[in-house]
């Protein structure tokens, strides 16, 4: 929420003053005005406008609050409006500014500094203001409608250091708002704190690296691609192949995370109430690993009132579901829409909500319930077994990924290495080295598609793919070989194609070649030769 104050207007011995507000509506924050009239009628603290139950609840609070931080008002009426009413209201960072607007109705603070200033925060029944969630996005929109300075909790100080543009302040409890509108007490707007500061602090936070993989080389090439291009990928593997381990280390290879992408990050992430005082702005893509047992609106978005969802906390990084058959089916068919339109509309009756769901989906599964199959030494599940475990997941889900890869089975020679013998080995990578490589691929894409929207090869579109990704006489009698040999569909086809981009982009190559048209097909035919 969002408050800037106007002057006090008195009819005839009633007090009244009109406040500009506002209320997380979705991922945005929307202007909402505050009406506040005082007058000597029965008393009584009356409140309308769409409220939810917190924002109703705020009348105990400001009364209360107002008493113990020293100031004693006069019996009296007090009405208080917020509009427009078609609008819901929610939240608890309503009360300091309604507080102001009755300290101001009664002459109690200045109208001086109260034209150009927003405020934000929950009172506690001694004066102490809390922290709220939503301060990035309410920070961005008091700057962009020109307010001067924005009075927020100080516990919050430091997420509102962000934005440049505007003053923000940090207070404690109310009588410190008192005395700096009043000019009787003094505070310094905090300094504001460089993207690139922010960078650098949280630059060495990653714990795990690709190089504490031993073997999966090929599972490794396919991690490297699918992260070059946002691609979706598959782990298909037996249990403790290291199908876990590569997902969790996928992020470290992603693209760098640019300022517009970390603030879009950021805002969610603020409304949703998971920044912490020291973190307040994210500059690592996020990676998301919910349990199975998750619901469909814990995964999508939604509830009562709605909320983002794992899928959009995972935009612009990783959504990682490890062991995907032992999902709820609904749960999982449930992002089927949003994988191809990288947004989640969330309908109620007053309103629809869009958030974004532009996340690169990684999975893993076991190839039967046992976990060995081909392997038939170990194996002893059935045909029908099998397919019956693998039937969990839709053709149509399982078209989403565009990448499918085994992780094999260990050698021995390959975990008794030294660290010192694998490094000398050809195959050796760390994460640092393989995201020199994603980063060099990046620019090759962006240079390629400079001037339109699209940025990276897995949000071709239709019209986008038959101009970028072009094939030579003998690329297409070898994908028209593929189309007919694994049946696919017309999805598969585009999956191919932009995987085939992606793949000749890391050698900096601008035509797509049999050899990178191969590598990619060959993502495609695990998946149908173990469901066939």
């Amino acid at each position: 929420m969002i408050t800037v104050l106007h002057n006090t207007v008195y009819k005839g011995g009633n007090m009244f003053s009109k406040v500009m507000s506002g209320t997380i509506n979705g991922l945005e924050a929307s202007l909402v005005n505050v009406e506040v009239d005082v007058n000597n009628g029965i008393p009584s603290f009356e409140m309308s406008g769409f409220l939810g139950a917190q924002v109703k609840e705020s009348r105990d609070r400001v009364k209360i609050a107002i008493k113990n931080s020293g100031v004693n008002l006069k019996t009296q009426r007090i009405s208080v409006n917020i509009s427009p009413a078609d609008i819901r209201k929610d939240g608890t960072g309503f009360d300091l500014p309604i507080a102001i607007g009755i300290l101001a109705a009664n002459g109690i603070v200045s109208e001086r500094l109260l034209e150009k200033t927003f405020l934000i925060g929950e009172l506690s029944l001694d004066g102490k203001i809390n922290s709220v969630k939503g301060i990035l996005p309410s920070v961005c929109v008091a700057k962009d409608n020109n307010f001067e300075r924005c009075i927020v909790p100080y516990d919050n100080m430091n997420e509102g250091s962000v934005i440049c543009g505007i003053d923000v302040y940090g207070v404690r409890n109310l009588n410190e708002v008192i005395g700096f509108l009043n000019d009787e007490y003094e505070l310094e707007p905090v300094k504001n704190i460089s993207f690139d500061t922010f960078c650098m602090k949280n630059s060495n936070c990653d714990n795990v690296d690709f190089s504490e993989i031993r073997g999966q080389y090929v599972a490794k090439r396919a991690s490297l691609i699918a992260a070059a291009g946002m691609h979706n990928i598959m782990y298909i593997g037996a249990p403790g192949s290291g199908k876990t381990l590569m997902a969790k280390r996928i992020p470290t290879i992603l693209p760098t995370i640019t300022f517009e992408e970390s603030l879009e990050i950021s805002k969610i992430y603020s409304i949703a109430g998971l920044l912490d005082k020291e973190n307040v702005l994210i500059t690592k893509r996020p990676f998301r690993h919910p349990h199975h047992s998750v619901t469909i609106s814990a995964l999508v978005g939604g509830g009562k009132i709605p909320k983002p969802g794992e899928i959009t906390l995972a935009s612009k990084g990783v959504l990682f579901l490890d062991e995907l058959t032992e999902f709820y089916m609904s749960t999982i068919e449930a992002l089927r829409q949003p994988l191809e339109e990288k947004l989640v509309t969330i309908v109620r009756l007053h309103a629809a909500f869009t958030y974004p769901a532009d996340f690169m989906l990684v999975a893993a599964i076991n190839p039967c319930k046992c976990g060995y199959y081909p392997d038939r030494n170990r194996c002893h599940c059935s045909e029908y077994d099998i397919n019956r475990y693998l039937g969990k997941i839709s053709q149509p889900f399982w078209d989403r990924f565009d990448i499918s890869v085994e992780t094999g089975k260990m050698n021995y020679s390959d975990l008794k290495l030294t660290q010192e013998d694998y490094m000398k080995e050809n195959s050796y990578m760390t994460s640092k080295d393989m995201k020199k490589i994603v980063d060099d691929a990046i620019d090759f894409q962006r240079q390629r598609y400079k001037g339109i929207y699209k940025k990276l090869n897995s949000e071709l579109t239709i019209e986008e793919i038959k101009k970028y990704c072009q094939l030579g006489s003998e690329e297409n009698k070898l994908l028209e070989q593929a189309f007919a040999k694994l049946n696919l569909t017309t999805r598969g086809y585009h999956k191919i194609l932009k995987t085939a981009r992606t793949i000749a982009d890391l050698e900096q190559c601008d035509k797509i070649n049999c050899i990178h048209l191969s590598e990619a097909i060959s993502y495609r035919s695990y998946d149908n030769a173990v469901r066939n």
